[in-house]
């Protein structure tokens, strides 16, 4: 992920892979995932949040008005809680074109709906590490949306986001 562009370190050094991937971790790479970051940036409006930081704002954002990420009670977003694997699950799954509002799954299933579609390769539950946030996103590069025009990571290599040598090279392409 960090070769194609889609994540950073952290300030301390390393990817913090073991400690608890956040509600706003998730939406900004999320967005980075979606290849659409120069349209987030551009992107007007509000995602009616008021509890979210600066640098993650044009993330969730975007993503709210997609219809990828939603909040939680009371309208607030939460940015700085522990991401569940259901919830990282339905942003992603939302992303690549299901809907749970039309049934295809249920946010309160959504990780287990993941693994059976081939999502994720194994069965996440309860909240997310970095790491786990990391490699759910490493597995989606070569998920097909579900409208079947492309994988994750032909969208990014098209829309410019991800340098076409490095999938290459990674053997994503």
């Amino acid at each position: 992920l960090y070769t194609l562009g889609l994540v950073n370190g952290v300030a301390s050094g390393g990817y913090a892979l073991d400690a608890p991937a956040t509600r706003a971790q998730a939406a900004v790479l999320l967005f980075r995932l979606s290849g659409e970051e120069n349209a987030a940036q551009a992107a007007s409006g509000s995602a009616g949040f008021t509890d979210v930081p600066g640098w993650a704002a044009s993330a969730v954002r975007y993503g709210s008005q997609k219809g990828w990420i939603r909040g939680t009670a009371g309208g607030a977003f939460y940015p700085d809680q522990a991401i569940t694997a259901n919830a990282w699950c339905a942003f992603l799954l939302r992303m690549l074109g299901y809907s749970d509002t039309a049934g295809d799954f249920a946010v309160s299933d959504a990780a287990a709906f993941a693994q059976r579609i081939g999502l994720t390769a194994r069965a996440y539950s309860g909240t997310l590490t970095r790491g786990d946030l990391f490699e759910i996103a490493a597995g989606a590069l070569t998920f097909s949306y579900r409208d079947g025009s492309d994988t994750v990571i032909a969208r990014l290599v098209e829309s410019g986001a991800c340098p076409q040598a490095a999938a290459n090279a990674l053997g994503l392409l």
